[in-house]
């Protein structure tokens, strides 16, 4: 069973919460503004913390650790940017990402609205991580919410196959935001369905 979670911004505090079923019932505890995701089953909290206005967490398949993962989920919540540029955002990540890793590419790959909110989804790829000697390579998708900028991201110290690419992209296309006091920002309709295959 995989564990969909809601990231409360205005709160500040990130939560677990397992359902058996996600539904409309899923969403009825929900209270304000929340970023929707579903953590693979296997994977386990490496890392949680917060940073001033940025709170986040990472996961990592069991067995592994921060410091040596093949893959990692990771989640961050900036509550000092309130209806940001998903995609100014993600240029500015492109810029550290192309200075650290010779040989490295950044292309977007897609953007638009979705649930009544901008997204925009960025593949970052590193053949050869300087610091690691490993390959690199991440997609995050970036949502632009009222009360925070949310930004997940799935990363792999692997070589890029095809095979990854389209389970990340079903993976990154069921996270979404969604807002309990806004009518046309809903939560049960974030939830994804539970036949949703994760990498």
């Amino acid at each position: 069973m995989q564990k969909p979670f809601p990231v409360m911004a205005a709160a500040g505090l990130v939560a677990l919460v397992a359902f058996g079923a996600p539904s409309a019932a899923s969403a009825a505890g929900l209270q304000d503004e929340n970023l929707i995701i579903e953590i693979p089953k296997g994977f386990i909290v490496g890392k949680q913390g917060e940073n001033g206005p940025m709170i986040g967490a990472e996961y990592i398949p069991q067995g592994e650790t921060v410091l040596s993962w093949t893959r990692m989920i990771t989640v961050q919540v900036f509550r000092n940017i309130k209806n940001g540029d998903p995609n100014g955002f993600a240029e500015g990540v492109k810029k550290g990402w192309l200075s650290a890793c010779p040989g490295s590419e950044v292309i977007k790959i897609k953007d638009g609205v979705e649930n009544g909110y901008p997204f925009a989804v960025w593949q970052f790829t590193c053949p050869n991580n300087p610091q690691t000697s490993k390959p690199e390579n991440m997609y995050t998708k970036l949502i632009s919410g009222t009360d925070a900028l949310y930004s997940v991201q799935y990363a792999y110290r692997l070589p890029l196959t095809k095979e990854m690419i389209l389970p990340t992209m079903t993976y990154l296309g069921n996270v979404k935001v969604c807002d309990t006091r806004l009518a046309d920002r809903p939560c049960a309709a974030a939830f994804p369905q539970p036949s949703t295959a994760a990498p």
